[in-house]
């Protein structure tokens, strides 16, 4: 996705979020139900603000400050003047960079790179700017760019595209060291150049044009040497590092990866039971993975267990179009590239929907002669007797409504079509089953009123330039005015709980296992605080009286972790809180079982059938593995219900079968290894039947067989038998 064009001058801070009268954290539920909260970031209907690419982390390295772009109106085809805005989630305060775009963070320290327009300059190259915010320093780095990529995995350097020297050299793609005055080195790839968070790898798109065994993504060491493919056409899809680094993700189906040092060819592995369409970062820890696309929902998967779930139903963030013209543009300007904290506790995202007060339900039937006209829905409550609807693509007016049942359709308004009136060129009806493709069960419907500028706020220069000129003849639409993204922050779990010991300096207040964004803890005694402001990492604090003794964690952010567990106390003590673990400190054990009864370790490895168990402190047996005189022969991994989501088969102490279930028990995937660890056959399942089954060689796919009417990027001509034949992949039947 192109970034929107940008214009810009100097760099200008105010921080006082009372300025913006529209901006502001709105904490709700969404009226589309479930248990997450949901934290809108700023509430623009038209100005687009968007948390960067779904590859780019929006997130500062200890989630204290969330950046976003805020793009201001248009100057020249497609192009807006952007500025940076900044949420200090500890202060409560918004910082503004006037006159900027392409905000970077650095991997593991507050630092902030971004390009800054100078004043008058209408050129391509701007200057680079860094910002080190632990000591509240600005450095213009005296290199032009048009945009940045990422910092290296130590911080040590920034890669850049269009570099261009205040000589007037020109680098293209390149990286500089990271300190006053660098001087940059030029490399052999340019791109999106996405630097691993924790190894020394970097990658960057290099097409999207299906060829066979051709790259679409390469990866290559720091200084751009050693290139590789990261993958194939083939393989082609959403991709991403994983947070933790660990992975080269594949998003567009169940979430995938490989191992960061292994390029193609190499085993691409199934890691969850969830599928995705963006996939994206979630947390330092490679524990996380969140998943996104436009209208459907949003995932977020624990690696663990290869559980996942949806916690936000529908994103609910398009545009709609009509043959006369394409008001969408490009899937860029509503996806909702979502992108998780630091800790895995929060993901960020946007949608052009307004998700606390836009009303939302679902197609519960089709239309028939059985059950009658109209639109028939789970319910109409929050719709107005009488108005216009949106499902996908086609705004549908009705006159009135029952409790499940909208009236009186008005399909096609504005000349927008559902997909399969368009291919077919249908004659509009009442009846609505002539239409599965869009209007099917399951598919949201949303209120238009909620999808466009309101009328009082529409001024000439929020219409892209595109649409301005006098061959341009639909200007009285209302798909002129449709509403741009705003930003929002999901809560999918609580942070990670401390835990207290009781050691011979006095008490330890452990960090959770993820604690990247803890700001310090809240002490209680008997369920009642002995703090009032929280005790940071590395400070110590006195006990002075007995009692039972809990510790919560509390983010930047100010959310809160459950209580650690009760420590009593016989009599006052200090209380140390440790920045990290102590290596003398495990988060999970190990326990054996001889016959469901507990054995000696040394017993159960020689016995002839023996059960080892890893036990967490807090979320108990998190995996369960079946031994035979000391051999492995199964595993599984839990989920946080205890269901086996990860299923895992062994021959003579190999890998040689990987399946992935539903939380309930339906299969999602199965992969089938050889002798030497490489994943021979990988398939994958939707609700019992299947979606693909790929064959492989030493890590390069040979076969693949889609059922008809499936699409992979790999079938292009449709479902069948595909083979490689010499470097082709082609269609055998």
């Amino acid at each position: 996705m192109n970034r929107q064009g940008c214009t810009g001058l100097l760099v200008v801070l105010a921080v006082v979020a009372a300025a913006f009268p529209t901006y502001g954290i709105e904490k709700f539920m969404p009226r589309q139900g479930g248990d997450t909260e949901l934290w809108r970031i700023v509430k623009d209907p038209v100005r687009r603000d968007w948390a960067s690419y779904h590859i780019r982390n929006c997130w500062s390295s200890d989630g204290r400050y969330l950046a976003y772009e805020h793009y201001l109106p248009y100057r020249r085809y497609n192009q807006s003047r952007p500025e940076i805005r900044i949420q200090d989630f500890q202060q409560g305060k918004t910082v503004r960079i006037e006159r900027a775009y392409d905000p970077r963070w650095a991997n593991h320290r507050n630092w902030l790179f971004y390009i800054q327009w100078p004043a008058g300059d209408e050129g391509l190259h701007r200057e680079i700017v860094w910002w080190d915010m632990e000591r509240d320093r600005k450095v213009r780095l005296g290199v032009l760019a048009t945009s940045l990529g990422t910092t290296d995995y130590r911080d040590e350097w920034l890669y850049a595209n269009g570099v261009t020297l205040r000589d007037g050299r020109a680098l293209g793609g390149g990286r500089m060291p990271i300190r006053p005055n660098p001087v940059p080195e030029a490399l052999r790839v340019s791109g999106q150049l996405e630097a691993n968070p924790f190894f020394p790898k970097v990658y960057t798109r290099v097409s999207n044009i299906f060829i066979g065994f051709r790259p679409t993504r390469v990866m290559f060491d720091p200084d751009g040497s050693h290139v590789a493919i990261a993958s194939p056409c083939l393989q082609q899809c959403h991709q991403s590092w994983s947070g933790g680094g660990k992975y080269y993700l594949f998003g567009n189906q169940p979430m995938r990866g490989r191992l960061w040092n292994e390029p193609f060819p190499s085993n691409q592995h199934f890691l969850t039971n969830t599928r995705c369409g963006d996939i994206c970062r979630c947390g330092k820890s490679d524990r996380w993975i969140a998943g996104s696309g436009c209208i459907g929902g949003l995932q977020v998967a624990d690696l663990r267990s290869g559980d996942g779930r949806t916690y936000l139903r529908f994103a609910l963030s398009y545009l709609q179009a009509s043959p006369a013209f394409d008001y969408s543009y490009s899937s860029g300007l509503h996806d909702c590239d979502a992108k998780g904290s630091p800790d895995g506790t929060k993901i960020c995202f946007v949608s052009n929907y307004d998700l606390k007060d836009g009303p939302i339900t679902v197609i519960s039937m089709a239309a028939s002669r059985q059950t009658g006209p109209g639109l028939h829905v789970e319910s109409t409550d929050g719709f107005p007797e009488q108005g216009r609807l949106a499902c996908m693509n086609e705004v549908i007016g009705y006159s009135s409504k029952t409790k499940t049942t909208f009236l009186g359709l008005t399909r096609g308004m504005y000349g927008t079509t559902s997909n399969r009136m368009r291919r077919a060129n249908a004659k509009v009806r009442d009846y609505l089953i002539e239409y599965p493709s869009d209007l099917r069960p399951g598919r949201p419907i949303t209120m238009f009123e909620y999808r466009v500028i309101p009328k009082d706020l529409r001024k000439p220069d929020l219409v892209a330039p595109r649409f301005r000129g006098d061959n341009f003849g639909d200007r009285n639409s209302p798909l002129l005015w449709q509403r741009q993204t705003d930003v929002y922050v999901a809560v999918v779990r609580k942070p990670d709980r401390p835990w207290l010991r009781l050691g011979k300096g006095g008490v330890e207040l452990i960090p959770g296992e993820n604690h990247w964004e803890t700001f310090g803890y809240h002490v209680l005694r008997d369920d009642e605080h002995v703090t009032r402001e929280p005790v940071r990492p590395g400070a110590t604090l006195r006990l002075p009286e007995a009692g039972a003794y809990t510790a919560i964690a509390v983010e930047y952010s100010a959310l809160e972790s459950l209580p650690s567990a009760v420590l009593r106390l016989p009599a006052g003590a200090t209380l140390r809180a440790h920045k990290d673990k102590p290596e003398d400190f495990v988060w999970s054990s190990e326990r054996w079982l001889i016959e469901g009864r507990p054995a000696d370790a040394g017993k159960a490895r020689v016995a002839r059938e023996a059960v080892r168990e890893i036990v967490h402190r807090y979320d108990g047996v998190i995996h369960r593995e079946w031994y035979e005189t000391g051999s492995i022969v199964r595993r599984h991994d839990l989920n946080h219900e205890g269901k086996a989501t990860r299923r895992l088969w062994y021959e003579s102490g190999r890998l040689a079968r990987r399946e992935h279930h539903e939380s309930e028990g339906p299969m999602v995937t199965r992969e089938l290894f050889d002798a030497d660890g490489f994943v021979t056959e990988a398939i994958e399942y939707r609700k019992g039947a299947l979606v693909n089954h790929w064959w492989y060689v030493k890590g390069t796919p040979v076969k693949l067989v889609t059922p008809r009417g499936r699409h992979h990027s790999a079938s292009p001509k449709g479902g069948g038998t595909y083979m490689k034949q010499g470097h082709r992949w082609v269609k055998v039947e």
